[in-house]
């Protein structure tokens, strides 16, 4: 690594690091990669050295480092609970939250998360493989039995008297709450600014309400990395949202350096040649869930495309 990446001058379907090679992009991720998750409370530590090796081994170069927004979740009323730690912020109480542990405080950082984030990065800086940041996430508000619930922005979750108002979370409509999201965000960029393998995404899977939002949240990036020592690219990745569901529009309308597409226009069956206005992540995740294939790849990368593969 030369610096950090940056749009190639030449090909915009690719970064650089240097003006002259391209960068190609090509990984895996996987749900627990940044904070432990599982269905015991605590759930089991993460080997994050091992998934490196694994990456390794396939010769990665690129991750998403996932994050989890609630403490305690489950998708359907027949499952075991999930459970998901650390957490941005401090649970100081007092009082407890409805995961019977004490509340959050929004106004003080959970230092631990975030030296895990750094610690985290930095390994992979050390196994040549760029990290993307997932600063929000999405999916479980819409589509939790149980989530919202839980989530440290839920009134009786948090000792500030914060409504994150559950879908209104990923909007404008609150400026107390959009005031706390900047502030997270910024303690993730003072974190690892001086990292050159970073990249940023806005937010996994948040619907169409959710745009001028991320729209929002991709200037403040930008704006806030003027004044530090390095600028790295924003991600803005597919709306997914059932019938709430964005489109791939928003996603090249967006000041977003790069972007993750959903299957209109044929992104999971037969590619479209990668115009150059926006280096695409195509990502299985936001295609199939699990799914892909060796034609997939080739026909992804034959056609300007940096292909990134979900495995659960």
């Amino acid at each position: 690594m030369k610096g950090t990446l940056h749009i190639h001058p030449k090909n915009p379907r690719y970064f650089t690091d240097d003006d002259e090679r391209a960068v190609y992009l090509a990984g895996s991720h996987t749900w627990s990669n940044l904070q432990d998750m599982g269905i015991t409370d605590p759930p089991p530590q993460f080997d994050f050295s091992a998934y490196l090796d694994f990456l390794q081994k396939h010769n990665h170069n690129f991750i998403r480092l996932w994050r989890w927004e609630m403490p305690k979740w489950r998708y359907s009323l027949d499952r075991p609970f999930s459970f998901s730690q650390p957490h941005p912020w401090k649970r100081t109480g007092p009082g407890f939250a409805r995961d019977g542990k004490p509340k959050f405080n929004l106004y003080e950082f959970e230092e631990s998360y975030f030296s895990r984030l750094r610690h985290r990065v930095e390994m992979a800086a050390e196994r040549g493989i760029y990290v993307s940041i997932m600063l929000f996430e999405g999916h479980c508000a819409q589509f939790a039995v149980q989530g919202w619930e839980f989530h440290p922005f839920h009134p009786d979750n948090n000792v500030n008297g914060v409504d994150g108002g559950r879908l209104e979370y990923y909007t404008l409509n609150n400026e107390a709450v959009l005031a706390l999201q900047e502030s997270y965000v910024r303690k993730v960029i003072d974190t690892v600014n001086d990292l050159d393998n970073v990249l940023y995404e806005i937010c996994n899977e948040a619907g169409n309400y959710s745009t001028e939002w991320q729209y929002h949240l991709i200037h403040f990036i930008k704006s806030y990395e003027t004044e530090k020592s390095k600028q790295h690219p924003v991600g803005m990745t597919f709306q997914y949202g059932g019938e709430k569901s964005g489109s791939n529009a928003n996603l090249f309308n967006s000041f977003a350096d790069w972007i993750s597409p959903n299957p209109e226009g044929g992104y999971r069956e037969d590619p479209p040649v990668n115009d150059g206005r926006k280096v695409v992540l195509n990502d299985t995740d936001h295609l199939w869930g699990e799914g892909g294939s060796p034609q997939w790849v080739w026909k992804s990368f034959t056609r300007g495309h940096n292909p990134s593969s979900w495995i659960g």
